[in-house]
């Protein structure tokens, strides 16, 4: 962060403002770019991704003259949309295709027979996916060719919907970045402004992010000490902690720099004019 130091002609007044470095602001705005075009896009996913989740009930049954009638009715919305119905007349047969895959991800699917057609009800290309295995569809279909031959009952055939729910895990992934990208806004775009004032006895302590501005007060008889720690960073590089501890605040007031010079300089000018002795901690890491 850049620091500029401001005190007043009569010395009875210090300003310590802080802004982020230019660095920064460049790389949000290049990763805010990039995440650009997914929050845009976010609306029109979403909407078909949401719509889709619901399930799918096949019911067949026999009319008066014994032929198997079928209606397929699809939820959308998980119910909360009018549902689709689908009608077959006459169904004959259901047929059951599985075609092995190297990988093990085998592709199924199960198609209904009628007088003039054939229909695929089910596929693994299809969504919703049914969370069954290949023994339990296959066994389905010869119930189904049973119930056929029958000629009475009612057969069902239910859609789970519990893999729909890979849906809205991506739109959770979708809105991940722009997440990330608001989070370190907040957390890099930060500009400090610290007014020590001597005929006030005070400390205004300002800090503005993207959500706002927040004024923090203190009396200048409640600062205990001031310390320049060194941390390293997470690639290696080195930074310095100017800490300005305050009677009855958990934590310090943090001024943070890349620079042991810079960090050195603003502690002891801030050390002069409080008159407070600065312990250099930078021989050890933190």
């Amino acid at each position: 962060m850049q620091y500029n130091i401001v005190q007043t002609e009569n010395n009875q007044k210090m300003t310590i403002k802080g802004k982020p470095e230019v660095i920064i602001i460049v790389f949000l705005s290049i990763f805010g770019s990039a995440c650009i075009t997914p929050l845009l896009s976010f609306p029109f996913i979403a909407y078909d991704s949401l719509y889709a989740i619901g399930t799918k009930t096949l019911t067949c049954e026999h009319n008066a003259s014994k032929k198997v009638i079928c209606k397929q009715t699809s939820d959308r919305f998980l119910g909360y949309a009018k549902p689709e119905e689908t009608t077959w007349q006459n169904v004959t047969k259901a047929d059951f295709h599985l075609v092995p895959r190297k990988k093990g991800n085998n592709e199924q699917w199960i198609t209904l027979k009628t007088s003039d057609k054939e229909v695929t009800i089910f596929s693994d290309r299809m969504s919703p996916s049914l969370n069954m295995e290949a023994d339990e569809l296959a066994s389905w279909v010869e119930k189904f060719n049973k119930f056929v031959d029958s000629g009475d009952g009612k057969i069902e055939l239910i859609y789970p919907a519990s893999q729909q729910w890979q849906a809205a895990i991506f739109l959770c992934l979708l809105l991940l970045f722009p997440s990330i990208e608001i989070l370190l806004a907040y957390l890099l775009l930060q500009w400090h402004c610290l007014t020590f004032d001597r005929n006030e006895q005070s400390l205004i302590w300002e800090v503005q992010t993207i959500f706002g501005k927040q004024n923090y007060r203190f009396l200048l008889i409640d600062i205990q000490e001031i310390k320049i720690t060194k941390v390293r960073g997470g690639k290696g590089g080195i930074f310095y902690y100017i800490k300005i501890y305050i009677s009855d605040r958990k934590s310090p007031i943090p001024l943070v720099s890349n620079s042991i010079i810079n960090a050195q300089n603003m502690a002891q000018s801030l050390g002069q004019f409080l008159q407070i002795n600065v312990q250099d901690l930078t021989h050890i890491w933190s």
